[in-house]
């Protein structure tokens, strides 16, 4: 009576298996399916698309690895239940399909490693090329705006207003020994601040120097962006590179070693023997 419940109970886990096993691996399929169908057919030779294709089918592979191994578990089940298995043509067994599923999905994934990769650095390339023309157009109007007269109204605006700042800290003391206090205030406006007591000049000399800087600072904010952008791009495009190659790569092992070595096991792929 046990062993006729604990047979029952075998056949149950392994068609559950079976099953669950089949849906994970044509859900998976269909959705890979779908995935790899473009909006248009340009989109074929879009990198962008190919890009996005390629990480969102890699984000998706162990699904189906899961369900190959899910089936393969019921028919073990059943084979350790001493359910006897009913030879049949290798045509009709689904334990073949699913074999030849993860072999040839194993070399969709291996192939899509080199792939995946070379769109990448041409991406990487692509956008920093695109950054360094940004820049130098910034730059370039930022060398128009230097020359024009509305660039120095503006700094002879921003002198006047900075002399007049200065000026009310230095007419009275106790603003004044706050501002030199304050961390607040950068060293070299206190260092001003105090040389101008006894020097008048020395705040048209400090204020015609920073002036003279501006320019400087405004190139130098443009280099600093484009030195993030750079950076933030590179470190984008390696961690794609890594993560979706390197997964791509584990899952090609994957799948390759459990659909070879089943077909193996089925003897229909025979690897280093041969016939007398």
């Amino acid at each position: 009576m046990k062993a006729s419940n604990s047979r029952q109970f075998s056949s149950v886990a392994a068609r559950t298996l079976k099953v669950v096993g089949i849906i994970l691996i044509l859900s998976a399929l269909l959705d890979c399916i779908v995935l790899s169908l473009p909006g248009e057919s340009s989109d074929l030779l879009n990198r962008g698309w190919q890009l996005a294709a390629a990480t969102q089918i890699v984000d998706r592979g162990i699904i189906p690895l899961i369900g190959i191994a899910l089936l393969m578990t019921g028919f073990w089940v059943d084979s350790s239940s001493g359910v006897s298995i009913e030879r049949r043509n290798v045509w009709l067994d689904l334990r073949f399909w699913a074999l030849l599923i993860s072999s040839l999905l194993g070399l969709v994934y291996l192939s899509l490693v080199p792939v995946h990769l070379n769109n990448t650095r041409l991406e990487l390339k692509d956008a920093l090329a695109q950054v360094d023309q940004e820049a130098g157009q910034a730059e370039g109007q930022l060398e128009a705006q230097l020359k024009s007269a509305q660039f120095k109204t503006q700094v002879e605006e921003l002198k006047s207003q900075r002399r007049t700042q200065i000026a009310a800290l230095l007419q009275d003391d106790g603003k004044l020994q706050q501002a030199l206090k304050s961390p607040e205030v950068p060293k070299e406006w206190k260092a001003v601040l105090q040389e101008s007591k006894n020097d008048p000049k020395a705040l048209d000399k400090f204020l015609e120097q920073q002036a003279q800087e501006l320019p400087n600072q405004a190139r130098n904010e443009i280099r600093t962006r484009k030195q993030q952008k750079e950076k933030e791009l590179r470190t984008r495009s390696r961690n794609s590179s890594l993560q979706t190659g390197i997964t791509s790569l584990l899952l090609a092992i994957g799948y390759i070693t459990v659909g070879w070595t089943g077909l193996r096991s089925m003897g229909i792929l025979r690897f280093g023997r041969r016939k007398n």
